[in-house]
């Protein structure tokens, strides 16, 4: 249906740090270019520049070259100095705060506003439901300003039209000043929305939709920063009063850096609320009265302080870069479009076996027009029997694969709201009730998603990026038939017990995130097993580093000899390295240094020196890692806030324990999908502490039990072990398959991804837990 999007040998060579990464969040950052970061260094390197503030040649040079970047944005933009002026922000977020602070909203401070029906006749604020989250934040800088959320139709509605009264003269004495603010492209779905809107607002075409009594002078925010790294913006055609972008969505870098354009013959004269005033932004300020005058040039008035112009001097070089990459936007907009039309069609035809749909698109369009479609897709993925798929699963299994996306609701609640179907009440009871925020892991609710996923193309993709996305996808999620729930297999208490119970395997981790120590005894303590995650590897500022963020961890095995006091870890178990042998025990002396563990909150240690630092940094490559041993766990959980530093190597319980049935149970379903898998290597990948055998022990029996005696030491079961990612890795190679996280998926428990199940000890007396002893199921739930 379109033409095949290639990836030229160029783009190929400019973006060869990818290797092999699928990179498709465009729309959350785009990717620097080799040659751009390079640019930007050797004109650092070879030229001298100043605080444009200050005096002297680097300085006259700085404040010269960044007067000729703003030149250069309004030359991409097809405008020029005497139609728009440019203000660098922080980004589009400051690019709009600027506007709302700085506009002249009608009579905000006048006492008569008290008066609903004189409030009526103030400003107006406008804007889609279709808009980012720091749009919607503008309105609690215009508090009493009226305001008008449109729905995507009722924009359309009122805007796709030129109104009556289009003769209108907008400069009337005495009319108000309202503002409308929409995007030029929805973050969330791609939606192009018309740019001729601009005008019909302008003109008045929203008047007949606030109530008002007295006419508005209309003024337009244009949020172009979705829109403009794919799309040309031409601002002689069209003429925003504001248009807010961030640099580093068009080509990467620098990040921190946006730009308010102001258009002159207009928006000038309404931005003239501004109070606080900065460095720079003055002729004449008095210490010991209230009396300031601002400078008359429009952007040295907005722009706080020294401008970040290091930064504004890299937004050269992006510009040109840019253009050298992507040819002409207008290309880069057919491009775009070309691959997520592709992408689209081929989610919108997928099917499991029973005919059930893999996909469900969120979308505006039908992505058969350029004009009113961009380059993101936005979608969740089904089960056959039509349940969702939690969009972090979804972006597990894309990571695990090497593919970059963005999952949650991109800070647009209303376009999430209204793609997902959810109303305010259900809304604020997700928060209220089930705890749910912006940003959280809560991706279902009810069985309903919170959230969607997004894929989003740049100038540097290509269709085989779209290929990837969709193959591996429908290669993991795809089932020929629904697959069944967890079933509980009804056993009583006297089932379980003539079942003979025993302990089969015992695991200790020493190090959290390393490799297993197998033993057949081993000493509980109150916080667990001794010495389980007792040390950390941690980076240089003390954050630990887990197999998530580093999978090799699992490579570094540790082998305790209780009798020596002594833990010596061997690196791959590779017998030509020398191992490092460390102390169970570490004294805090002079030679030691103290320490912090980061951990989702914050553990007191001590350092266990250099040697062993060096000897991990260079085995996982990575400089400055630390091992720090734990000495918070006989310390107050008050001193930690919510982190209680008896469990926190364990993550949420003191153990963690698995039946051999279940293993096996998910051994056989992973020789059904590929090669078998040998069962000690499977069950290493879920890290538990217990293993239980028994005759005629039913899979997933653990999930019914209670409380579990072993050896006369009892057990209460906490909850079912949510599983992540990490269960991908192969503890004996660090290499990543995902079929374990993608088999747990397909067969849930109570709606969560499953296996094994946290077990605490209330008892906090010291005793021995061996391989062979009896287990007893004292109760079941």
């Amino acid at each position: 249906m379109f033409p095949k999007v290639e990836e030229s040998e160029l783009i190929k060579n400019e973006f060869s740090r990818l290797k092999g990464i699928c990179y498709l969040d465009h729309a959350g950052s785009t990717l620097y270019a080799d040659s751009q970061i390079n640019n930007v260094m050797k004109d650092l390197k070879t030229h001298l520049y100043g605080n444009p503030h200050s005096t002297g040649d680097p300085s006259a040079t700085c404040e010269k070259l960044i007067n000729v970047i703003r030149f250069k944005v309004l030359q991409h933009f097809n405008t020029r100095p005497e139609k728009y002026s440019v203000v660098f922000t922080s980004g589009a977020t400051g690019a709009l705060k600027t506007v709302a602070e700085c506009f002249a909203w009608d009579n905000e401070d006048d006492d008569r506003l008290v008066d609903s029906v004189y409030r009526s006749r103030g400003s107006t604020f406008a804007y889609t439901e279709d808009n980012h989250t720091s749009v919607l934040g503008m309105r609690e800088l215009a508090p009493m300003a009226h305001l008008l959320c449109l729905t995507r139709n009722e924009a359309h509605e009122a805007l796709d039209k030129m109104p009556s009264s289009a003769e209108k003269d907008i400069s009337v004495v005495g009319s108000r000043n309202s503002l409308f603010a929409f995007p030029a492209q929805s973050n969330f779905a791609g939606t192009k929305y018309p740019l001729e809107w601009i005008e019909t607002c302008q003109k008045g075409a929203l008047d007949q939709y606030t109530g008002n009594h007295v006419k508005s002078r209309w003024f337009t925010v244009l949020d172009a920063s979705s829109y403009v790294p794919t799309n040309h913006l031409d601002l002689d055609k069209y003429s925003p009063d504001f248009v807010t972008i961030s640099f580093y969505k068009m080509f990467g870098y620098p990040t921190g850096l946006g730009a308010l354009l102001v258009r002159n013959k207009t928006a000038m004269s309404v931005l003239r609320q501004k109070k606080y005033f900065g460095g720079g932004t003055v002729e004449v300020v008095l210490a010991h009265n209230r009396h300031h005058v601002l400078k008359t040039n429009f952007h040295e008035k907005f722009e706080d302080g020294t401008v970040d112009f290091l930064s504004v001097i890299a937004v050269g070089h992006g510009l040109d870069t840019l253009r050298s990459l992507a040819g002409p936007m207008r290309m880069v907009a057919g491009r775009t479009f070309r691959l997520a039309a592709y992408l689209y069609d081929r989610m919108s035809g997928a099917r499991h076996g029973n005919g059930f749909p893999v996909f469900r698109t969120y979308a505006d369009t039908v992505y058969q027009c350029e004009s009113t479609q961009g380059g993101i897709v936005n979608f969740n993925v089904l089960r056959a029997n039509g349940e969702y798929v939690g969009y972090n699963e979804v972006k597990n299994v894309a990571s695990s694969h090497g593919i970059v996306l963005r999952v949650g609701c991109f800070c647009n609640p209303g376009a999430c709201q209204r793609h997902l179907g959810h109303t305010d009440q259900e809304l604020r009871r997700n928060q209220e009730v089930v705890g749910h925020i912006c940003g959280d892991h809560i991706d279902l609710i009810d069985g309903r998603p919170t959230g969607s996923v997004r894929v989003s193309f740049g100038y540097q993709s290509n269709e085989s990026d779209a290929d990837t996305l969709y193959n591996t996808l429908f290669e993991q999620f795809w089932q020929k038939y629904p697959v069944r729930p967890i079933d509980r297999q009804q056993n009583t208490v006297d089932e379980y017990n003539k079942m003979d119970l025993q302990v089969s395997k015992i695991f200790v981790y020493p190090i959290k995130s390393c490799g297993a120590y197998e033993t057949k005894e081993w000493l509980l303590e109150p916080y667990g097993f001794q010495y389980d995650r007792s040390w950390a590897v941690v980076s240089e500022t003390g954050v630990c580093i887990t197999q998530m963020e580093e999978p090799k961890l699992c490579l570094v095995k540790p082998y305790i000899d209780l009798q020596r006091g002594t833990m010596t870890l061997v690196y791959a178990e590779n017998k030509d390295e020398i191992p490092m042998e460390v102390p169970l025990d570490t004294k805090l002396d002079a030679t030691k240094r103290t320490g912090k563990i980061c951990w989702g909150g914050s553990l007191e240690g001590i350092d266990c020196g250099d040697e062993v630092a060096e000897w991990l940094s260079w085995n996982l490559d990575r400089p400055g890692l630390r091992l720090v041993w734990c000495t918070g766990r006989n310390a107050s959980p008050k001193q930690y806030g919510k982190l209680d530093p008896k469990v926190v190597g364990a993550n949420e319980c003191q153990y963690l324990l698995s039946t051999q049935p279940t293993l096996k149970w998910l051994q056989q379903e992973m020789a059904n999908s590929i090669a078998e898998i040998d069962e000690d290597s499977l069950l290493l990948r879920f890290r538990g502490n217990f293993l239980i055998s028994g005759n005629n022990l039913p899979a997933h029996a653990e999930l019914t039990w209670d409380q579990l005696d072993i050896g006369g030491v009892k057990f209460q079961a906490a909850s079912a072990c949510e599983r992540c990612k990490m269960v991908n890795i192969d503890q004996d190679t660090s290499e990543n398959i995902y079929k374990p996280m993608s088999i747990l998926s397909q067969h849930k428990w109570q709606g969560k991804i499953v296996f094994g199940i946290y077990m605490n000890r209330e008892d906090t007396e010291k005793c021995k837990i061996r391989v062979g002893q009896k287990c007893t199921v004292i109760n079941k739930k």
